[in-house]
């Protein structure tokens, strides 16, 4: 399969689309990745994160443009000073990836809705596909499947990745290869990845890449409770966030959260490409996920809360309040129940009776979502 500035001359881009229309205009973004226009590279860039791949979504034009990219990825010519052209290209990689494995869909299913004829509709008018359900239907999975058609060649590139001398482009290389590793139609192609990864979490001397392969680890099936004992605290926290059913990490993380509960969200410089914001946000997931019983957390939670606010409530303190009240009759049964609405009576900064999604989650426990009646429970 042909990749780089070879696929432009070869593809019809006037029959692919991006979010914004066809993809006409691709090319030329897609050549100034290598031109000497500074201005011209950094919009390719916003293109690729915003035409081309739209909030995670993919469109017939992101297959051919992650070809383009892959192939041009190492060339000298994209790189610009102070900025971080090659980095940004492997994260688009990586986002082109994930959208090659939708969930909750199958292959096989991709492909009988692919079957659509859209010829017509691609011939008509930029909205037709978008008028008719299986047209749409089949319009999404062939953008999947473009997508899909392309692993072989953005693994490549993300192997390549693992050796580059910019720590920034190693961390999203770590994040792609390992997302693509156990793909069927990759078996193979990188054996050793856990070996390689094991290694840089071990010996890197970036403690934000060592974070990103201790991360990865746990998602290759490989060893990062190892780490649970690292001299850096970063290490640690990521360990203990990677290792699976071990009761020493967890003792760990909510060890961690009671005594740095200030630290965790600036331990890294580049956030590790595995967290979803602030490294809190992983940290309550955890918790809500693997913790047994609300009482075994409480303490890292009612710590959390100095950091939360009205905006967080889906990321954070709100989950950990939907744990606490897991029948959701807002009966408070528990001295750890009781404590943790205290806590939150204590903090005005998360009242707020315009917050929707903060009222769906008091009305998801059963409790009000109204400071001073919630304090008068804490008080019975």
């Amino acid at each position: 399969m042909q990749r780089g500035l070879q696929v432009l001359e070869g593809t019809d881009w006037s029959k692919l689309f991006h979010a914004y229309g066809r993809a006409t205009d691709t090319p030329h973004h897609l050549r100034a990745l290598v031109a000497d226009d500074p201005v011209a590279k950094k919009n390719a860039l916003k293109h690729l994160g915003s035409a081309i791949i739209h909030q995670g979504t993919p469109w017939t034009a992101t297959g051919p443009a992650a070809l383009v990219v892959a192939g041009i990825v190492f060339d000298p010519r994209i790189e610009l000073p102070n900025e971080n052209i090659r980095a940004s290209l492997f994260a688009f990689l990586c986002n082109v990836a994930d959208a090659s494995n939708p969930p909750g869909i199958s292959e096989d299913e991709l492909r009988r809705m692919a079957e659509y004829d859209l010829q017509p509709l691609i011939q008509s008018n930029d909205s037709a596909i978008y008028e008719n359900d299986e047209a749409t239907n089949a319009f999404f999975a062939r953008s999947v499947l473009g997508c899909a058609e392309v692993l072989h060649e953005i693994m490549s590139a993300m192997l390549g990745g693992l050796e580059d001398a910019d720590h920034r482009v190693r961390m999203c290389a770590v994040e792609g290869a390992t997302t693509l590793y156990k793909r069927p139609v990759l078996a193979g192609l990188a054996a050793d990845l856990p070996q390689r990864i094991t290694a840089q979490a071990t010996k890197g001397a970036n403690i934000d890449e060592r974070c990103t392969c201790v991360l990865a680890l746990g998602d290759l099936d490989g060893l990062p409770e190892a780490f649970l004992d690292d001299s850096s605290l970063a290490v640690r926290l990521c360990a203990a966030l990677a290792s699976k059913n071990s009761t020493k990490a967890m003792g760990t993380l909510i060890r961690i959260v009671c005594e740095h509960t200030t630290e965790v969200d600036g331990l890294f410089v580049d956030r590790p490409p595995q967290f979803f914001g602030h490294a809190r946000f992983a940290i309550v997931s955890k918790l809500v996920k693997e913790a047994p019983r609300f009482d075994q957390i409480v303490d890292a939670a009612i710590a959390l809360l100095p950091l939360a606010s009205s905006y967080t409530v889906d990321y954070d303190w709100g989950r950990l309040l939907t744990k606490a009240f897991p029948d959701g009759t807002g009966t408070i049964s528990t001295d750890a129940q009781r404590r943790y609405l205290a806590a939150l009576v204590a903090h005005p900064q998360l009242w707020d009776p315009r917050n929707g999604n903060a009222g769906l989650c008091f009305k998801k426990a059963g409790l009000p979502y109204d400071r001073g009646r919630c304090a008068a429970l804490v008080r019975l």
